[in-house]
């Protein structure tokens, strides 16, 4: 069993909220991109990067930068940040390309803007140019807003991108002990979850239906890139950014249902240890593997234990092996029966596979009973 949360733990949320960058803003941005750029070969050109060697990047850099110093120092951490990551993967062995910037983003540490109210106000260039924007307007940040008022929240850094600002809010937690688990079942068009003595079920075959919908519209327009290149990345880009967006979508209000549940019953959540999972089970067969490239199964355990963490909701993971296989009553081994049903070997006991794999996942994940 592999416990994902201590009893404190500093946790990060993230928020986008849309913006309309102007000329200063987008200028602004593209000179940030650039130094960060010549950072990033500064420090992988180095041996060690040495402090001297920083001293020396940084005063180079402000020769020619007419915006707040402190950006200079953020660009420089921000690229030291990730060629530390490229080299540890390549210690370990890892295949992995040199770091390239593609994105264009600032980041804005937490000495470069001041939230007084509502009011977040960034400087761009000390005692000229400020970016003023009112996080009133957006409803869905109020209880984190509230929340800062209290002190129990802090605003972290920001991403400033041109068509967006990403706030982070932090937050110390302390997670409560469950009374109960909920334990959760992950399947291809479906999720059944237990908690307590309910049985919930929630449909995912729309989800699946959006994928198989924007896999045809990608077959048809592979077909556009034979006599024109350019126009087929461009609709394959368009499309498979309205593929993940409404992925997304689903899968954040999926996973807020099941924290919510799971918060208001004080109860844990026990998911499925699902790391290299489709790697184990892809086979000779294409329309399995096309099926099993689009489930999101990780992704979900990824916003579910994001979400739980915020609200001190404890999560583990057990490993899934056997877990609709197994008898709950006496550990005997599920024999397949007409439809969803499995029947014990040894006790003849009944019942569907998805209730069988979620009592097992709890029944392990609590320590109630070890696995057999």
């Amino acid at each position: 069993m592999q416990n994902s949360s201590s009893k404190n733990e500093t946790i990060v949320r993230a928020y986008s909220i849309p913006l309309r960058a102007n000329d200063v803003i987008l200028n602004f941005i593209e000179e940030y991109h650039n130094m960060a750029k010549t950072t990033l070969q500064e420090i992988l050109n180095a041996k060690k990067f040495t402090k001297v060697e920083r001293k020396q990047l940084r005063d180079k850099l402000l020769e020619n930068w007419s915006y707040a110093a402190h950006y200079v120092d953020s660009a420089i951490n921000q690229m030291l940040g990730l060629v530390k990551s490229y080299k540890r993967k390549l210690k370990k062995g890892k295949k992995v390309q040199k770091p390239r910037l593609k994105k264009k983003l600032v980041y804005v540490k937490s000495t470069l803007f001041r939230l007084k109210g509502t009011r977040l106000k960034i400087t761009i260039v000390p005692r000229e140019y400020y970016l003023e924007i009112d996080l009133a307007k957006y409803h869905y940040l109020h209880p984190l807003l509230e929340e800062i008022k209290e002190g129990k929240v802090k605003l972290g850094g920001l991403f400033l991108f041109p068509e967006k600002l990403i706030l982070n809010f932090v937050k110390s937690v302390e997670y409560f002990e469950p009374k109960d688990w909920m334990s959760i079942d992950i399947n291809l068009t479906n999720i059944t979850a237990l908690a307590g003595l309910t049985v919930y079920h929630f449909d995912t075959r729309g989800l699946y239906h959006t994928h198989r919908v924007y896999e045809v519209k990608r077959q048809k327009i592979q077909r556009i890139s034979a006599w024109n290149r350019r126009l087929s990345g461009e609709l394959l880009e368009k499309y498979s950014g309205r593929e993940r967006n409404r992925m997304r979508d689903f899968l954040h209000k999926l996973a807020n249902k099941i924290v919510e549940i799971a918060y208001r019953k004080r109860m844990g959540i026990i998911l499925e240890d699902l790391r290299g999972i489709k790697e184990k089970v892809l086979n000779g067969s294409k329309d399995f593997n096309r099926k099993i490239s689009k489930w999101n199964a990780r992704e979900l355990q990824r916003l579910i234990e994001y979400k739980a963490k915020w609200f001190g909701v404890p999560v583990v993971y057990v490993n899934p092996r056997n877990s609709s296989r197994t008898c709950p009553a006496c550990g005997g081994q599920l024999i397949p029966q007409e439809g969803r049903l499995m029947k014990c070997s040894n006790c003849g006991l009944v019942e569907d596979r998805d209730f069988i794999a979620v009592l097992n996942l709890r029944m392990w994940g609590s320590g109630l009973f070890f696995k057999r």
